[in-house]
This record gives structure tokens, C-alpha cells and sequence, in this order.
């Protein structure tokens, strides 16, 4: 339902999303600052055309905001609170005013301790998400484990994490952006904390420094390859590939992906495939599917499974298990 507001326009969806437009800049800042941090909006336009959304999560409020005119946003040091902003266009960034702008099109962090001048696409807008400094530290911890105490500093736009902040942000917003307004309480409850704990963690990465993290040694990463090699045919995620090794996530990726050049689950699928291709060729076309041996060794989509399988063998698995007769 829409309501006007001194010329302003109002929608809420779910009750926890929110939508206003204006043509004020006050109104614009207000908004936008209520829900992450103290700034100013200049502009010499006459009027703006101006939108803001804002989903409320448990503990975060994840905005878009685009002023519809040419503005500059100056926001002060967010000293304990940090911001993150994700341009949806080239978006200049300077610590101070008169200063050539450094142009961003990945997400950065805004400085805690410098003024941060911004001057966003007019139409494309931006996206922003706000964590105090305590929810993002017990979060780190869940992530990166409770030795890690890095400090938080401004990306670089071409940082690998300010990419995967501004991926995850925009992925998610879209979802979010489409969620029916029928969908139950519960659902949505459910949908906005795991959408919260992602935006964190895409937080985490982009403050930290990859070095730093650093990875297990050898020995260790055998250990990981072990272990699947043992579970391969349950359900598991990476929470449960790093609790079952003593590694935190962020930990496990950076060691698997250091000694075997992919990702957790994709070492996961690789070893299940290998499974899947050996039973292929070891059983019998009359008494077996490749349906019932991909679900025995872990597998639950039979599409993507016989995608995978083909880039890797160059043949799909019925073939493989057709063959398996003349051999």
C-alpha cells in the first residue's frame, strides 16, 4: 500500500521492506542515514528524483539508494560503525573535497577514520549494508576462528573480497527485490537471517587481508582430502567439511583451494564423481541406473550431476555404464 508524505511516496512489503521516493535531498539523507551512518547530501539540483529501499534483518539494515541527480555525499568518520558501499555505477571517491576521485565499481569500505566524499551515479544508485563493530567481530570469529583479530580497512576495487561483497550485495538484493508479498512470516523470518549472515561474511572478506589468513600445511590438506574420501556419500556443507577437520571456513577455503586449485564442494563433487565413474564401469547396465548409483554416492540433482560428468569424462554417464558390458 502506498501512502504520500509530503510529497513523498511510501511502500512497505512483508514488513520488512520498505521503498520511499522523493524529490528532497533532506529527505534522501535522512532516510538513508537513520539506517547506517550520520553523512550530508550538496547538490545544486532544483529536484532530485530519488528512491530508497531499505530491508530490515535481524540485526542489519541493508539499503539502496539512488538520488536521480548529480549529488555529493561526504560522510564522516564512521569511527566504530562500519559501511560498506557497493556502486551500481562508477561511483568517485575521494577523502577530500577538491581531490580527483578515485572511481569504484566494486564495494569498498567507508574510512573510520578519514571523511569519505562520494560522488554516485546519478541513476544507478548504490547499495549500502551497516554492522557495529561487536556483530561483526563475533561474526569474524564464526568465520575465521577466535585467534583472528585483523583490523577492518578500506578495499581496494580490486580487491578479490571487494568483488565478493559486491557480488554477494547485488545477488542479493535482487532476491530479496522479488520475494512475493504473500510469502509467510516465518519464510521471510528464515530468508533475511541466512541473508543476513551472508552480507556478514562478504563484509569479512573484503576487510580481510588474504595473506594473513594463510593456510594450513600439507599434511593438513591431505587430511581434508581423507576425510571426504570417507563421507563422500552423506549430505555435507562446508560448515561441516571444516568442523570435521578443526578449521574455520574461511580457513578450509584457502587451504583446499591453495593445494588442490578449487573450492571445498568442488573437491567434494570431484571426488564423487571419480566414485560415480568407477561404479559406472564396474556394474551391470541390467541390474543398475545411473540414478540409483549418483544418489549412492552423494548426489542429489541428476541434470547438474551428468553436466559435471561430461566435462570430466567426455562421455555422460549412461554411456559409461552401457560400456561397462563390452569391457
Amino acid at each position: 500500500m502506498a501512502v504520500n508524505v509530503s510529497g513523498d511516496t511510501r511502500v512497505a512489503e512483508c514488513n520488512q521492506i520498505f521503498n520511499l521516493t522523493s524529490s528532497q535531498a533532506a529527505v534522501l539523507r535522512d532516510e538513508v542515514a537513520a539506517r547506517t551512518t550520520p553523512h550530508e547530501v550538496l547538490t545544486k539540483e532544483s529536484s532530485l528524483q530519488g528512491k530508497v529501499g531499505m530491508i530490515t534483518m535481524p540485526s542489519s539494515r541493508f539499503v539502496f539508494v539512488r538520488y536521480g541527480g548529480n549529488v555529493v555525499v561526504e560522510a564522516p568518520p564512521t569511527n566504530d560503525r562500519i559501511v560498506a558501499t557497493i556502486p551500481l555505477g562508477p561511483m568517485g571517491v575521494s577523502h577530500r573535497n577538491h581531490v580527483k576521485p578515485t572511481y569504484f565499481t566494486s564495494g569498498f569500505i567507508l574510512s573510520p577514520n578519514n571523511v569519505t566524499v562520494m560522488r554516485p551515479d546519478p541513476w544507478a544508485g548504490a547499495l549500502i549494508i551497516a554492522s557495529d563493530a561487536e556483530q561483526l567481530n563475533n561474526q569474524r570469529k564464526k568465520v575465521l576462528g577466535e585467534s583472528n583479530t585483523s583490523s577492518i580497512t578500506l578495499a581496494e576495487d580490486s580487491n578479490v573480497g571487494s568483488r565478493w561483497l559486491t557480488h554477494t550485495c547485488r545477488s542479493l538484493w535482487e532476491l530479496a527485490s522479488t520475494i512475493p508479498s504473500e510469502t509467510p512470516v516465518q519464510v521471510m523470518e528464515k530468508f533475511l537471517g541466512v541473508m543476513e549472515d551472508n552480507l556478514l561474511n562478504a563484509l569479512i572478506m573484503a576487510t580481510e587481508d588474504p595473506q594473513a589468513i594463510g593456510a594450513v600445511e600439507s599434511s593438513r590438506a591431505r587430511n581434508i582430502q581423507n576425510w571426504i574420501e570417507a563421507h563422500y556419500q552423506e549430505p555435507l556443507t562446508v560448515a561441516d567439511l571444516a568442523a570435521a577437520v578443526g578449521l574455520s571456513v574461511r580457513h578450509l577455503q584457502v587451504s583446499v583451494q591453495e593445494h588442490f586449485s578449487v573450492g571445498p564442494m568442488e573437491l567434494l563433487r570431484d571426488i564423487r564423481l571419480s566414485k560415480l565413474h568407477s561404479l559406472l564401469r564396474s556394474s551391470d547396465a541390467d541390474q543398475s541406473t545411473v540414478a540409483t548409483l549418483a544418489y549412492s554416492v552423494g548426489f542429489t540433482h541428476l541434470g547438474r550431476t551428468s553436466q559435471f560428468y561430461r566435462e570430466k569424462y567426455d562421455e555422460c554417464p549412461s554411456r559409461t555404464l552401457k560400456r561397462s558390458m563390452h569391457e
